[in-house]
């Protein structure tokens, strides 16, 4: 269809595209479920259906032509960037809210006063909307930035990062203080009375029964907290944070669905690779004999 036209003519797919994509994508999770049931169709399984295929038809060089491929062969060096923009956005964000939720954690186990204000907190924050959170943390960033001079030197101010992995921070409490405390609840209170009566100390006890018993309940809230952050990450864009949502918006101001495309497609890549690895991270952690 393009014989003879010029080398930045392209072809934008159509619906029967996207209709056949979703079909395979469901055919990929069948496999990916193999004899058992969809539920059992984890991500990393779909990915190791999926990605050979995808990987193969672009090696072939018969989506070339595609419009979408063609963006991103013009943008490639933009789209690296960005890519690398907002795993770092993300993986700050994770930082910084395990950074605050594991010892609130730990301390709120045996305070049920604190675990309510903490759980309170972060239920309360998730129903404030990004975008609103992002612009109330501009304002004291900014007096912060001017109040002190080194914060602004580390890049700290009204716009940019900052109020970006703070703001996506925020939203990351709830998941990774909940999964965190249902793990530390994980062993049996007879065992940690057992523990006590031999004169195991708490940290003890922690360590040598708390975290292996919660394993899975931790790396669980982990990992929604993980693909939480990558997808809350798009948004980063709109306090000049940068990302790939910075070519999502682009893609929208300019009604350019080539463009939308080119920045969502490796945010859900980003975060499917994201839940495979840690989903295959919590199957190989956990001890032998709490593996379902």
């Amino acid at each position: 269809a393009l014989e003879g036209a010029s080398r930045l003519a392209r072809v934008a797919p159509g619906a029967g595209v996207w209709f056949s994509a979703l079909a395979l994508l469901l055919a990929g999770g069948c496999c990916a479920a193999g004899r058992g049931r969809m539920a059992d169709a984890t991500p990393t399984r779909f990915l190791a259906v999926a990605l050979p295929g995808l990987a193969l038809l672009v090696a072939s060089g018969l989506l070339d032509p595609l419009s979408l491929l063609k963006e991103a062969a013009q943008r490639g060096p933009e789209l690296r960037l960005a890519l690398l923009r907002h795993a770092v956005l993300a993986a700050g964000a994770l930082t910084l809210a395990a950074a605050v939720a594991v010892p609130l954690s730990l301390l709120a186990l045996r305070r049920p006063r604190l675990e309510a204000a903490l759980m309170t907190l972060a239920n309360g924050l998730q129903v404030v909307p990004s975008i609103a959170l992002f612009g109330l943390l501009m304002a004291p960033l900014a007096g912060l930035a001017a109040m002190w001079p080194p914060l602004r030197a580390a890049g700290i101010g009204g716009i940019g990062a900052a109020p970006a992995v703070i703001g996506i921070a925020a939203y990351l409490l709830l998941p990774l203080a909940a999964g965190m405390l249902a793990g530390l609840r994980q062993a049996p209170p007879e065992l940690i009375d057992a523990a006590r009566g031999q004169g195991m100390n708490e940290r003890a006890i922690l360590r040598h029964l708390r975290v292996p018993l919660g394993l899975g309940a931790m790396l669980g809230g982990l990992r929604v907290a993980a693909v939480q952050a990558v997808g809350l990450a798009t948004l980063a864009a709109l306090v000049g944070a940068g990302g790939l949502g910075a070519i999502v918006f682009q893609g929208i101001g300019q009604l350019a669905a080539d463009l939308i495309l080119l920045g969502v497609l490796p945010v859900v890549a980003l975060s499917l690779c994201v839940d495979a690895l840690l989903a295959a991270a919590q199957r190989l952690l956990m001890p032998p004999g709490t593996r379902a």
